[in-house]
């Protein structure tokens, strides 16, 4: 019996993926949950495991390729089975306005629909490589017309069409060579999903809220914390570690603010799973802690300490970035004062944390000297509003100005 080791999605937005390595070669065993590909998503670079014990019988998808979810790219086979005869994955692209869709979720999103709408849909099917040769080359496929099977824009199609430019343009008057000092990258993967991202995130109507609160207790308590659990487990807790547990219990007063828009409607979530924005070289992921509320001050230091590092390295899990209910981002530890963080869709709600700073503030008709912290939320107004969102961070300001109640 074969198995076929299936492309995943990764996560929502996902439409394709890319081979980066095999783990594995032809004719070895590989046991069920044991990694077989890496493979590089929108997010960052992920170990797909096996579902079944068997023999890796065939690599269909080389190491490189660019690949449409849902694409068989290897089979498993049992001993004394014989490998069948397949193909390569077809990697064609279909372009359809301004979106680039995988040729199979095109057919499946079309399927059912008026004819002129399919007409539409394969308009310009175009293999990746010769995509990529136009783009780089400034060519406008439109004007090609494809010489693959069904009229697919291959490699040769626009080779040929930079050739036929070449021999039409006349020879520039020589010119002094012009010293530019400018440098142009192409984006990397997951810049390229941020950017995507984001643009879709200002489309969500959202607003921003901050507030300044007095950060005397969460420094004293996070210095007490360092000694109390450093002492016990080696683990040394970080402002952030006290902030996320902080913010799960303004999550549990206010369970409204839990929540996420899901297709004309509010889903509230039971869990409260706070999502860590991450730097890593190249961009950003969100990686998860799950049932923040629950867990205390060491437990959440250690699951982040690995996060952090799985993240850098490029080995975080799928279930390691996905479902989170409520994302943090801190800039504080590079000295940002305040700053609005962009919605991470589905979410309803984002929290930005700005630095620990000494101001000038009064307090009891006196001007004195104390450590504040502003912190801003962004919110999705299709799901809440000001009130709600005002309450959340009364809750929240609450618990940093007095925090060893609910750390220790």
């Amino acid at each position: 019996m074969n198995n076929e080791v299936i492309l995943p999605r990764l996560d929502e937005a996902m439409l394709t993926g890319k081979i980066v390595s095999w783990l594995k070669k032809e004719g070895d065993w590989v046991a069920k949950g044991e990694g077989i590909v890496e493979i590089e998503s929108e997010k960052a670079t992920i170990e797909v495991q096996a579902e079944t014990s068997g023999i890796l019988g065939k690599i269909i998808a080389k190491e490189g390729e660019e690949i449409p979810i849902g694409t068989i790219i290897a089979l498993i086979i049992q001993p004394g089975d014989k490998v069948p005869e397949v193909v390569a994955p077809i990697n064609v692209i279909v372009e359809k306005g301004n979106i680039e869709i995988p040729m199979a979720i095109a057919a499946e999103g079309i399927q059912g629909s008026a004819p002129e709408a399919q007409m539409e849909a394969q308009e310009i099917i175009i293999s990746p490589i010769a995509r990529r040769i136009a783009q780089e080359n400034n060519i406008d496929i439109t004007s090609i017309k494809g010489t693959g099977p069904e009229g697919r824009i291959v490699r040769e199609d626009i080779l040929r069409a930079i050739e036929e430019r070449k021999a039409v343009t006349t020879q520039p008057i020589r010119e002094e060579p012009v010293m530019v000092e400018e440098q142009i990258l192409p984006l990397s993967t997951t810049r390229k999903v941020i950017a995507r991202r984001m643009t879709e995130s200002f489309q969500t109507p959202h607003f921003y809220l901050t507030v300044e609160s007095e950060a005397q207790e969460l420094v004293k308590t996070h210095k007490q914390s360092i000694l109390l659990v450093e002492n016990k487990s080696g683990i040394k807790p970080t402002i952030t570690d006290l902030i996320i547990k902080i913010t799960a219990k303004a999550l549990e007063d206010n369970p409204s603010m839990n929540c996420a828009y899901s297709d004309g409607s509010v889903k509230l979530f039971k869990r409260i799973d706070i999502g860590l924005v991450i730097s890593i070289e190249g961009g950003l992921v969100v990686s998860v802690i799950r049932d923040a509320n629950k867990k205390s001050i060491s437990e959440i230091a250690q699951t982040r300490i690995e996060l952090v590092q799985k993240a850098r390295e490029g080995r975080l899990s799928l279930e390691e970035m996905k479902g989170s209910t409520f994302t943090i981002s801190n800039l504080g530890m590079y000295g940002i004062d305040q700053f609005s963080a962009i919605l991470q869709p589905p979410e309803a709600a984002i929290l930005a944390i700005g630095c620990i700073a000494e101001r000038a503030v009064v307090r009891d008709g006196q001007i004195v000297i104390r450590p504040m912290m502003n912190v801003t939320l962004s919110i999705d107004h299709r799901v809440l509003d000001g009130v709600i969102g005002a309450e959340f961070l009364q809750s929240l300001k609450k618990y940093i100005e007095n925090p060893e109640p609910i750390v220790s």
